[in-house]
């Protein structure tokens, strides 16, 4: 977990102490300090660090380094065995104004492994409370990417899985051009729009299945309507403890509403989102 001093950094601590307490795994703080700050100052910042360990009431590991903070951040993930980042945002513009600015993006583009993001302006909640788990998907093997982590945090929270495909029928119209007004194009609109609905239905029915026979309590869910919204309207009304999803899908009508739209429910969203970067292999 990085942090800069600032309350505004602190308030993912929370999450970072329960997560590590649910997995039993090593919390570490890290502090990232000009490369040629003097010696007082990485001696003050351990110092903070110990002091953060100190009143969350949890064994921690402290770093300090010298340098580029998201290179060191970066750098240090990949020193570290099955590590996830965790930290706060601003929130306020998207991927590319978090709490360290550019920092950040760079980290999630980079890091290679999943980041956890509590959002400043969200409402303070129990992180101990996740019962359950928004899992976006869309048929491509890179959105189930997020699949076992989804499936991992429902375990080890007792939480249910509301699995989520939005069917983008809006798109059906926007990209084939008809003439207005006319019976046969529109009754071929129309039945293009039902099979992309009964796919997705037929998509998370199936993937749901496979779940439940894994013992994890899980609901199908198929929205139909323009992605972004969609999901936040969903976020919203269910007010699920954490939404998981991969940060980037295919393209094309059945592109699944992640990468740009991750921007949206980080920005707009009301709880706290598990980014999942895919592995190049499958992100091909």
């Amino acid at each position: 977990m990085p942090l800069d001093g600032s309350e505004l950094a602190e308030a993912a601590l929370p999450y970072a102490k329960t997560l590590a307490e649910k997995f039993g795994a090593t919390l570490l703080l890290v502090r990232v300090v000009d490369i040629d700050a003097p010696a007082e100052i990485a001696a003050d910042a351990r110092d903070y660090l110990a002091r953060v360990g100190k009143e969350i009431g949890l064994a921690v590991d402290i770093v300090v380094r010298y340098g580029d903070p998201a290179a060191e951040i970066v750098d240090l993930v990949l020193e570290l065995p099955e590590a996830m980042i965790t930290m706060t945002t601003h929130g306020r513009s998207g991927i590319g104004r978090w709490l360290f600015g550019s920092v950040a993006d760079r980290v999630v583009r980079t890091a290679g492994v999943p980041v956890f993001l509590i959002r400043s302006s969200m409402p303070q909640r129990d992180p101990g409370d996740i019962r359950s788990i928004l899992l976006p998907v869309d048929g491509s093997p890179l959105a189930e990417a997020a699949v076992p982590y989804a499936t991992e945090l429902a375990r080890r929270f007792r939480a249910t899985i509301h699995l989520v495909r939005v069917a983008e029928t809006p798109e059906i119209y926007s990209l084939l051009s008809v003439p207005a007004g006319a019976p046969a194009s529109a009754e071929v609109l129309n039945q293009l729009a039902q099979q992309l609905v009964e796919s997705a239905e037929s998509y998370v029915k199936e993937l749901a299945e496979r779940l439940r026979s894994e013992g994890l309590p899980v609901e199908a869910h198929v929205l139909e309507g323009i992605a972004p919204e969609q999901l936040l309207a969903f976020e919203r009304e269910r007010q699920p403890g954490i939404v998981v999803m991969a940060t980037h899908g295919r393209s094309g009508l059945s592109r699944i509403v992640l990468g740009s739209v991750a921007e949206r429910l980080l920005r707009e969203g009301t709880v706290p989102l598990l980014l999942i970067r895919p592995t190049e292999a499958v992100q091909a």
